[in-house]
């Protein structure tokens, strides 16, 4: 699965989605941490773009290093939901283009999620299409969103409405990042290795059960297994299906009604939070649809109570807002849409879906009975 460099000091997978293909470096310190960015051909000078968290912690330190064999700069912008929109992202194109960007300048996204997905539009937008490259820092991006294609922004009408398909040319990372983590993004990304385990990966529930803890106190050694789980689960539904189309649709599990709760609560619930709710909502509607069992929507929750995420819909957030975005799912067109309905991936018992489509048309009132469910479970 991966090649061992050094005593321990990195593991690198080789990650296939089709025909693309990169490098991702798992190191478990910071020694030698950029000598992978100087591998890459064509490259004449770097960006970053981080948060002004991650860039006061630890921006500096990298411009320094690839100081020594290349020009760098370091951008610093509002790293949140609301700032994952055009205009903030035309505004980091202008900043790049005026540090004198050319074709043969690389992007990095040092950080989490949202600063990853930021880049990568950067990247794929600037002079129709430059080379990037994620450097996550949280566990959420390190075990899952940089392992994709994806780059998205939002709409004022839902969550990743706007994106493209733009290839990383690698990804590095170490387990050193997660030292400073605070406990909510640790539990975040848990939710979204606890969503790889229900739906591709049953034969982990045992050892992932056993793992998991709402102190969130974790090895090195849980943090490898935790990341090298995600990364098995995402190229094995990925492997032919790079786009996330059809077999990769998975993916998706808990992140229609997730995303809508994510937007409601205007992100003071992180993503893997939501997601977490998210699918717990699509449990209670398999099961009173007659599939998912009593023990397998029990199953859901006690992971995520195991891992400390929360399994009620805070009463801040109304329940006609989730409904309203829903409705602007971005998983619209996959399939022919039906008035009333919302498609969904729904589980017919753990690690095996509805259907071969993996999409099923769930009616609205439905979905409505779930969510209210979930303010008073």
């Amino acid at each position: 699965m991966y090649k061992e460099y050094g005593e321990n000091s990195c593991r690198t997978y080789d990650i296939k989605f089709g025909d693309k293909s990169f490098k991702y470096h798992l190191y478990n310190d910071f020694e030698n941490f950029t000598e992978r960015l100087f591998d890459l051909d064509d490259i004449d000078s770097f960006v970053i773009l981080s948060d002004e968290n991650i860039g006061r912690i630890y921006g500096r330190s990298i411009v320094n290093r690839i100081r020594k064999n290349y020009r760098c700069e370091l951008i610093i912008f509002d790293c949140t939901e609301k700032s994952k929109n055009l205009t903030v992202l035309q505004e980091l194109i202008e900043k790049v283009i005026s540090l004198k960007a050319t074709r043969r300048t690389c992007i990095i996204g040092l950080g989490g999620g949202i600063c990853g997905n930021m880049a990568g539009m950067v990247a794929a937008l600037l002079f129709r299409g430059i080379k990037f490259i994620h450097i996550p820092t949280s566990l959420m991006a390190i075990s899952d969103s940089v392992l994709s294609l994806k780059q998205a922004i939002n709409s004022e009408y839902g969550k990743n409405l706007i994106g493209v398909f733009h290839t990383p040319e690698m990804v590095i990372t170490s387990t050193q990042f997660l030292k400073s983590l605070p406990k909510k993004e640790i539990i975040s990304g848990l939710c979204e290795t606890i969503k790889n385990a229900l739906t591709i990966l049953p034969e982990s529930i045992e050892p992932l059960t056993g793992m998991l803890n709402d102190d969130c106190r974790y090895t090195w050694d849980n943090y490898r297994y935790f990341i090298e789980m995600s990364i098995k689960a995402k190229t094995q539904v990925m492997k032919n299906d790079a786009f996330e189309k059809k077999g990769a649709l998975i993916l998706e599990y808990g992140h229609t009604i997730g995303h809508a709760i994510e937007l409601a609560d205007a992100g003071a619930i992180t993503h893997g939070e939501a997601i977490g709710l998210g699918m717990l909502c699509a449990a209670e509607i398999s099961h009173m649809l007659g599939h998912l069992s009593e023990k397998d929507v029990k199953i859901h929750r006690t992971l995520l109570e195991k891992a400390g995420a929360p399994t009620v819909i805070a009463e801040n957030i109304n329940p006609d807002t989730i409904v309203s975005i829903l409705k602007y799912d971005n998983k619209r067109g996959y399939t022919p849409v039906e008035e009333g309905t919302v498609y969904m991936v729904l589980l017919d018992t753990i690690g095996k879906t509805f259907n071969d489509s993996l999409l099923t048309a769930v009616p609205m009132e439905l979905v409505r009975q779930a969510i209210n469910r979930m303010y008073r479970e």
